[in-house]
């Protein structure tokens, strides 16, 4: 009975947060339904007819959704390939007993504190500017011509500033689970004869497994909305070349005034989102049952 009291007053006591949070979510999420059923532009004000599906199938046939859809993927793809990979090296290097390794660790962390449009600021007028960049700079003094990234890769340009902040993410989980790899394992490898490859490749890296999965399921879901770096470093350009869903849905709400057609887009947005995570939640839960 004490139990039964206990479970009902715990309830009582979580419900305000609960039901804040639902409305926190839900609300937004039922304008956004309901906005993309209209004709809703800023530019006409009380003139929001119903429309039906016309917003999304406006969205699904405009020729700047294939691309956009098309760099969103490149996007996510690019950065989780470096972010991994070099997350990896970074993980192993900072794992071994070196000189001043505490400051070595926060100083590789460091990036992952500072926030995004600094970031692409930095980036864009200290490294990337073809004039006055450290690039620019270096390539002079090399001989060669400078060469303006933002112009003429700009989602490659994206995909380098977004793993620059998100290194260090990979890099402090998969150091984590270096640190939890039983050393012994690794001794008597080392004893029967092993190499330093086939250790990292037979002892190290299946024991990364979860750990690798984790950063690719929580970078997923961050990467999928990246907006910051597009707006302060390319504004989508040169053209579409660099635009995302979520840079082409803030344009179509914010910058042609359609809150329809935008919303419709974040429907897609959201669904899309969901889709990953249900599939990258249960690859997560085949790992942790190995």
């Amino acid at each position: 009975m004490a139990t039964q009291h206990s479970r009902a007053a715990a309830r009582l006591m979580i419900s305000p947060a609960v039901i804040l949070l639902l409305a926190w979510m839900l609300i937004p999420l039922g304008l956004t339904i309901y906005f993309s059923v209209l004709r809703y532009n800023l530019l006409m004000p009380g003139d929001n007819p119903f429309v039906g599906l016309e917003n999304y199938e406006f969205f699904f046939t405009d020729p700047a959704f294939t691309g956009a859809v098309w760099n969103t993927v490149m996007l996510v793809v690019g950065v989780l390939i470096i972010t991994v990979v070099g997350g990896t090296m970074l993980a192993l290097l900072l794992n071994q007993p070196m000189f001043g390794q505490g400051i070595v660790r926060i100083l590789v962390i460091a990036p992952f504190f500072v926030m995004p449009t600094v970031s692409a600021l930095v980036w864009k007028n200290m490294f990337m500017n073809p004039v006055n960049g450290l690039f620019a700079h270096l390539a002079k003094g090399l001989g060669f011509e400078a060469f303006d990234f933002l112009s003429t890769v700009p989602l490659l340009s994206i995909i380098l500033i977004v793993s620059w902040q998100w290194l260090p993410f990979a890099t402090l989980i998969l150091l984590t689970a270096f640190q939890s790899l039983d050393s012994e394992q690794l001794e008597a490898a080392e004893m029967d004869g092993a190499t330093g490859v086939a250790r990292f490749w037979y002892i190290m890296l299946p024991h990364l497994a979860r750990a690798i999965t984790v950063v690719i399921l929580i970078q997923t879901i961050f990467l999928l909305s990246i907006f910051a770096e597009i707006l302060v470093t390319t504004s989508g350009g040169p053209g579409t070349a660099s635009t995302n869903l979520t840079y082409l849905i803030y344009a179509q709400s914010l910058l042609q005034f359609d809150v329809g057609l935008g919303s419709a887009g974040g429907v897609f947005a959201i669904i899309l989102a969901n889709i990953v995570a249900i599939f990258l939640m249960r690859m997560i839960g085949k790992n942790l049952d190995l």
